[in-house]
């Protein structure tokens, strides 16, 4: 394993601190009335540096981040431990060339299993990085699930794990991050649901993940943020939803996560705001609607499949997760 709990935590906990000081920088070049812009290239920290010892380019390399267990809620915590994810890189992978990465999340099963059971978005797209995320350990929440911790808002303990994550990669690869993307199935899209509102945006006040940003969140059969979770700025969104899934309601990305997407993002009308279909082939139009009033920054889809009940619909992800992501491309 390359990365492990041991010399890998200790380095990512110097990248860490390492980039809390970027991001406060860039706070403080905000606060000064000059907010970075979304629409073009920002390195971090990781362009130009040597790849980690051992990591092979095209295909997933284990790491890993010690959590201390802390929560968004000061009164509530869970024991500390070490927590595993793959980080995959284009095999002309190049290290002075800022990439999009996409930070993927799986539905419930094996909890260390992110490196098979996510979305294989490089098939569709070579050209990025993508990073796997393992549930939490057994033993730890949620209690009888194989599943991420995400019904419980702040006191998930998903958001320190996020935060750690991002910067490890951040640190120590090169990456765009301005084109940070949250992507999941199920309970991993309760995850892009969360981390769409709480990591949008730089804010350097953020508990954790102070120096990363989500740009886009994009979902399928997920359920929305906990109202108890603070959210910060505006975020891309794609959610997907089958009409018959009656283990995750369609209502709760419909009714909950995509108005919150459409008031934050200041789109004309909400969700009654003009629609247009939208995707790359004929399949995705005739289940997708964009979002026409939204800023060209932060465009919001909403997908609305018949019939395919609680599937992970492969066939429409692969292709819709990248031509969404596409729309956000930086110059």
């Amino acid at each position: 394993m390359a990365g492990g709990s041991g010399a890998g935590a200790a380095a990512s906990g110097a990248a860490a601190t390492a980039g809390a000081s970027s991001s406060e920088a860039a706070g403080a070049a905000g606060a000064a009335g000059a907010p970075i812009p979304v629409d073009t290239v920002l390195p971090s920290p990781g362009c130009a540096r040597a790849l980690p010892a051992d990591h092979t380019l095209g295909k997933y390399i284990q790491y890993s981040q010690h959590v201390s267990g802390k929560t968004l809620d000061p009164s509530f915590s869970v024991p500390a431990h070490d927590r595993g994810f793959y980080v995959w890189l284009p095999t002309d992978y190049d290290a002075t060339k800022p990439y999009r990465v996409t930070f993927l999340f799986m539905g419930c099963g094996d909890r260390n299993a992110a490196s098979t059971a996510t979305y294989k978005l490089m098939i569709q797209d070579p050209e990025s990085i993508y990073v796997a995320m393992n549930m939490p350990p057994t033993g730890l929440p949620p209690e009888g699930k194989d599943c991420y911790d995400n019904y419980i808002g702040k006191r998930s303990l998903e958001w320190e794990f996020m935060g750690l994550a991002g910067s490890f990669v951040q640190q120590n690869f090169c990456i765009d991050e301005n084109q940070l993307f949250i992507g999941g199935y199920s309970s991993g899209a309760w995850v892009a649901n969360m981390f769409g509102c709480y990591f949008a945006g730089h804010d350097p006040a953020r508990m954790f993940g102070k120096d990363i940003s989500v740009r886009g969140q994009a979902g399928v059969e997920g359920g929305p943020a906990q109202p108890d979770v603070p959210c910060s700025g505006k975020v891309a969104a794609f959610w997907l939803h089958d009409e018959d899934d009656n283990s995750i309601p369609l209502e709760g990305d419909r009714d909950i996560a995509l108005p919150r997407v459409l008031a934050v993002n200041e789109c004309v009308g909400g969700v009654s705001g003009p629609k247009a279909p939208w995707g790359p082939n004929a399949d995705l139009q005739s289940v997708c609607q964009q979002y026409t009033a939204c800023p060209a920054e932060f465009p919001v889809i909403f997908c609305t499949s018949v019939a395919d009940a609680k599937s992970a619909q492969d066939e429409r992800v692969l292709p819709g997760f990248i031509a969404f992501e596409d729309l956000l491309k930086t110059h």
